[in-house]
């Protein structure tokens, strides 16, 4: 575009005002700046203001400091400008000619350099807004990248390189040979550098790093029973949509419910059960709930967090695997078939309790674990999974109300067997053969009855040595601050702390 205004100057007829640069060659770095005057010289006899915008001068590079060139080629000291200055004569335009020629040549070279640089003038070259220039577009990359930028390729390339490095020596260490200790553990790899030796070695090892974080903290999540306390069965329940309902609006926060009948479901069941509540969240967000939900006297036994679950395939799951108990003697309630997934059979899956006060699951589920312990099952996984996917409560009603129709007919034919006697019919005339309450009352009837005079002892018990159990309580808390506040200098100076109760 500036060529061809160029052109269009040198064919007219009009003077030109030229000021050029008196500077090295014309540069393509972005601190050059064009510089641009119109000429106001105007034909002798004519009003300025008549002359129609398309007979101004084109646009030409100038400098303000550029002295101006005149017909002899003598130079002059620069002056400074002033308005009337634009209105003088200008130097011929033959006079102008090799620096015009020197500015086109300039400006050739560029547009060669920069079709050069897009790939043959291709619409794919970088240009500016409005089809300018890009910025250090023909010159190297150090011409306008500013030092800072510098800084940070490098050390770019650094932490890249580093990362290379990094992996090719993990690769390596994580695929060397096993030492004495290691092949008693993997008695199944292979010594040597072989392609599968190393990969087998690589990702058993590797798998083990990853187990770290994914497996619980310890094989046994609970301690040995005690054979004076232990309860003969272990009942493991969900802390979240089962024993208690978070909600969060904007007028009250979070609030957080406990279900209906779960202080009776947990006293009821501690007289058979050793209750476990075991939850996927963290533990300083789930003991404070417990703690709560089951302050007086302590019917759970145990608490377990996410700490303690199996991190699967994005899932967190409860592995009874690792409770330390007898799977056979182990019921779980839960409601995220997810925590379910290793041990089906050993659960009640239940419902999520979305919060509804007038709930009553945890009440209907207490016959049906009553009868587990009652009736000393050898094995729970078989008569759990007999319920498949029925409504646990519901389907042992129907079971029970189908067994004592049986056993009433068993009884009502005893009764006809003794009247048809000849000692059955001298009792009835003598009106000694009245049947007992009992008989007509079924084993799982009978055991009711123990269960709830058990708990009625028991919490008379609670009741009479409340204080007693009260200040126990107190002092055992008190005890466990006392180690807790054991500092480090103590520990190296007097030894580790006796346990409570030790001399």
């Amino acid at each position: 575009m500036l060529r061809r205004a160029l052109n269009r100057s040198l064919l007219g007829a009009r003077p030109l005002l030229l000021t050029p640069r008196i500077a090295p060659p014309i540069s393509r770095s972005p601190h050059y700046q064009l510089q641009y005057r119109y000429s106001t010289q105007q034909p002798p006899g004519k009003n300025p203001q008549d002359s129609p915008a398309t007979d101004s001068n084109p646009i030409l590079p100038a400098d303000a400091n550029a002295s101006l060139l005149s017909s002899d080629s003598t130079p002059t000291p620069p002056q400074e400008s002033s308005p009337s200055s634009s209105t003088s004569n200008p130097p011929p335009l033959e006079s102008q000619l090799p620096e015009l020629e020197l500015f086109l040549k300039e400006t050739e070279k560029a547009e060669k350099a920069e079709k050069a640089s897009s790939g043959g003038g291709g619409s794919g070259g970088k240009a500016g807004s409005g089809g300018g220039l890009g910025r250090g577009e023909g010159l190297p990359k150090s011409a306008y990248v500013s030092s800072t930028d510098r800084k940070r390729e490098r050390l770019a390339r650094v932490v890249f390189g580093s990362f290379i490095v990094s992996l090719i020596g993990g690769t390596l260490y994580m695929g060397r040979e096993l030492d004495d200790v290691e092949r008693k553990y993997y008695k199944d790899l292979q010594q040597g550098w072989g392609a599968s030796a190393f990969y087998a070695r690589l990702r058993a090892r590797t798998n083990d790093l990853l187990n770290f974080y994914n497996e619980p903290p310890f094989e046994k999540l609970l301690p040995d029973p005690l054979p004076d306390y232990s309860r003969p069965y272990t009942l493991v329940i969900s802390l979240e949509d089962v024993c208690v309902h978070s909600t969060w609006d904007r007028e009250h926060g979070w609030r957080i419910a406990k279900r209906p009948g779960l202080d009776y479901f947990l006293a009821y069941l501690f007289q058979y059960y050793e209750v476990v509540v075991f939850t996927s969240q963290h533990e300083q967000t789930a003991a404070p709930i417990i703690q709560k939900m089951d302050q007086y006297p302590g019917y759970i036994m145990y608490p377990l967090f996410r700490a303690h679950t199996r991190y699967k395939d994005g899932k967190y799951i409860k592995d009874l695997n690792y409770l330390n108990r007898d799977l056979s003697k182990v019921v779980m309630l839960e409601a995220n078939p997810d925590a379910w997934s290793e041990n089906p059979n050993n659960t009640i899956k239940m419902k999520p309790w979305d919060g509804d006060p007038k709930d009553k699951e945890l009440i209907s589920l207490i016959p049906f674990l009553e009868y587990i312990a009652a009736m000393g099952i050898s094995d729970v996984r078989p008569v759990i999974k007999s319920f498949g996917d029925k409504h646990v409560p519901t389907e042992f009603s129907r079971r029970e109300a189908a067994a004592r129709a049986e056993h009433m007919k068993r009884v009502e034919e005893q009764r006809k067997g003794r009247r048809g006697t000849a000692g059955g019919a001298l009792l009835g005339a003598l009106g000694m053969n009245r049947q007992s309450a009992n008989e007509e009352k079924t084993f799982i009837d009978l055991a009711r009855e123990r269960g709830l005079q058990g708990y009625h002892d028991m919490q008379k018990h609670i009741e009479d040595h409340k204080e007693e159990m009260l200040q126990e309580q107190k002092k055992m808390e008190k005890e466990a601050a006392e180690m807790m506040k054991t500092s480090l200098s103590k520990i190296f100076t007097e030894g580790l702390p006796k346990p409570p109760g030790a001399q």
